[in-house]
């Protein structure tokens, strides 16, 4: 329809653009011509970049159609929002589980029973169906195929996806396109509380940021925790290392004043003994003198 009403007014133009030409040459004026060329070139260029960007467009209504393409841009589009949100350490994809399922994303939380699955569910087909058909019969046989999708996803993620001791007890199921899931979340059907009865939650490329956010924080308070709990622990074994090197100075110590003692003892023994050694390298005795000790001490020689 755009594309009539753009050759309609080209047309138009055209015309005009003719009529001016006409009077412009009795005047023998070129530059009102130019301007009007040179405008209906800019005309031709933005006609062009929308055919464009309406191919585009039908590529990616063509996306949509096509169930793997899909179901991959679902899951390479919820790839993207998690390396995003959170440290890869705390994150896997297409991790194996012990039932041999693999959810499209594997949140890893610290013990098994707080990982969390994610799955990405696009529901397309029959959402598209049910939004274009005219038919009210057929339309409402579309709703109820859309209705029963839903719950079939929701029955999958719950059943494939929460395991007892190895995943937390709840499981996201995730809707890449934020128009099907307003209409998941707006359903008489109430698909929300439906799934929360089975642990399962439905999130969207919007509503998903959320969760991955709080689950990041979870992370970091955690993580916060227990490097709380190593500084402690390293505190109080610093401070019992302080205690006992301190013991051990002072024991140290009161060895060394013992030992200074002990020397300062011994040094005034040996001054003693040095004393008397020069009291005895300084005695000037004679030969008489020593005759008269000899006979005192053997007084038989004086009979």
């Amino acid at each position: 329809m755009i594309e009539y009403i753009i050759i309609v007014i080209l047309v138009v133009i055209a015309v005009l653009a003719y009529l001016i030409y006409q009077k412009v040459n009795t005047k023998g004026d070129d530059t009102v011509l130019t301007n009007i060329d040179t405008k209906l070139q800019t005309i031709v260029e933005a006609k062009k970049t929308m055919e464009n960007l309406q191919g585009d467009m039908v590529d990616f209504k063509n996306l949509f159609n096509n169930r793997s393409d899909r179901g991959k841009f679902g899951e390479e589009y919820l790839e993207d929002l998690v390396r995003d949100a959170l440290n890869k350490k705390h994150y896997k994809f297409q991790h194996t589980l012990s039932n041999g399922k693999r959810p499209d994303c594997f949140l890893t939380f610290g013990s098994p029973e707080e990982s969390v699955c994610i799955d990405s569910k696009f529901s397309w087909e029959n959402y598209k169906k049910m939004h274009e058909e005219k038919n009210p019969e057929i339309r409402k046989s579309h709703a109820k195929a859309f209705k029963e999708d839903i719950m079939q996803h929701i029955k999958e993620v719950a059943d494939k996806y929460i395991i007892i001791g190895e995943t937390a007890p709840l499981s996201l199921m995730f809707v890449a396109a934020e128009e099907v899931f307003r209409d998941i979340s707006k359903h008489p059907y109430n698909f929300i509380k439906k799934a929360r009865e089975k642990n399962v939650v439905i999130v969207s490329p919007d509503t998903i940021f959320g969760f991955l956010r709080t689950y990041r924080l979870l992370i970091q308070n955690r993580e916060m925790y227990i490097l709380s709990g190593i500084i402690q622990k390293e505190v109080f074994a610093l401070d019992e290392d302080i205690e006992r090197l301190t013991k051990r100075i002072t024991d140290a110590d009161t060895k060394h004043s013992q030992i200074s003692e002990s020397f300062r003892q011994s040094r005034t023994s040996v001054e003693k003994i040095r004393k008397h050694i020069s009291k005895i390298l300084n005695l000037d005795l004679d030969q008489k003198t020593l005759d008269e000790i000899n006979q005192d001490d053997n007084p038989d020689k004086l009979n």
